[in-house]
C-alpha cells in the first residue's frame, strides 16, 4: 500500500476498452454462426420428439381401446385408460411392453437374421429385466430398450391388427 503512495497503479480503463473492442465482434462473429444451428437443432429434435410421443399416445389409445388382451396388456392399459397423455405419464409400462413384444418378434428366426443387432440388444435387455433383483430395478432396466430403438435395424412395434384378439 505504501508503494502505490509513491508509485500510483496504471489504470485498467484503456486495457478493458482493448479487450471489449477486440472481443466483442469475435464473440458476435461465434454467436451469429452457432446461434442459429443450435436453435434450429433444439427446435427439430424438440418437434421429432413431439411427434414420436403423438404416434405412442395413438399406438396405445388404440390398443387398450380396440385391441387389448387381458393378461398381455393389463399393466399398460391401466395406466393408458386412466391418463389424458399416456406418452408421457406411462412411459415405464409401455417401455416393458414393447420391450415383451419386440422380444417375441426376435423369437422369430426370420426376424432377427434382419436385425441381428437389435434382437440382440433386447435379448440382452429382457435378460437384464429377468435377473433385476426388485420391480424398480426391473423398470430402471426396461428403460433401457429406447437404445434399442435407435438402432439402424430395429423394427416398429406390431401393428395394432395383429395384436387384436381373434373374434
Amino acid at each position: 500500500m505504501l508503494a502505490d503512495l509513491d508509485d500510483p497503479p496504471r489504470s485498467r480503463t484503456r486495457d478493458l476498452f482493448l479487450g471489449v473492442l477486440v472481443g466483442l465482434p469475435v464473440v458476435g462473429l461465434v454467436a451469429w454462426f452457432l446461434l442459429p444451428g443450435l436453435a434450429g437443432m433444439i427446435q427439430g429434435n424438440a418437434s421429432s420428439y413431439d411427434q414420436r410421443l403423438r404416434a405412442e399416445d395413438a399406438y396405445m389409445q388404440t390398443l387398450c381401446t380396440q385391441a387389448m388382451v387381458l393378461p398381455r396388456d393389463e399393466d399398460l392399459c391401466k395406466c393408458v385408460l386412466a391418463i389424458e397423455v399416456p406418452s408421457l405419464d406411462c412411459r415405464d409400462p409401455f417401455l416393458a411392453w414393447s420391450l415383451a413384444r419386440h422380444h417375441e418378434a426376435c423369437a422369430d428366426a426370420g426376424a432377427r437374421r434382419a436385425s441381428l443387432t437389435f434382437c440382440s440388444c433386447v435379448d440382452t435387455v429382457h435378460e437384464r429385466v429377468g435377473k433385476a433383483a426388485d420391480p424398480e430395478a426391473g423398470r430402471l432396466e426396461a428403460q433401457r430398450v429406447g437404445k434399442c430403438l435407435e438402432l439402424p435395424d430395429a423394427f416398429p412395434l406390431p401393428q395394432i391388427e395383429t395384436l387384436a384378439p381373434a373374434s
